[in-house]
């Protein structure tokens, strides 16, 4: 069963919704899991609209392996 995952985050300090984060960038795990799958992690940089506070968090998650693409 695949994660899902909000497309709205919080910022941690006001607890406003950010909708878009202004970066992203992914990350790839260096060794497969039990099922030989790797993970792609996507990161975004988020800016509060309201306090202003910068935070990161995970914006997607992907498992590659022989079988297919797990989200």
């Amino acid at each position: 069963m695949p994660k899902t995952t909000a497309t709205e985050k919080r910022c941690p300090n006001c607890g406003e919704t950010v909708k878009e984060p202004y970066k992203t960038w992914e990350l790839v795990a260096p060794m497969p899991d039990k099922k030989m799958r790797i993970t792609v992690t996507v990161f975004g940089m988020y800016e509060c609209p309201s306090c202003g506070k910068k935070f990161r968090a995970v914006v997607s998650k992907a498992k590659l392996g022989a079988e297919g693409i797990t989200l």
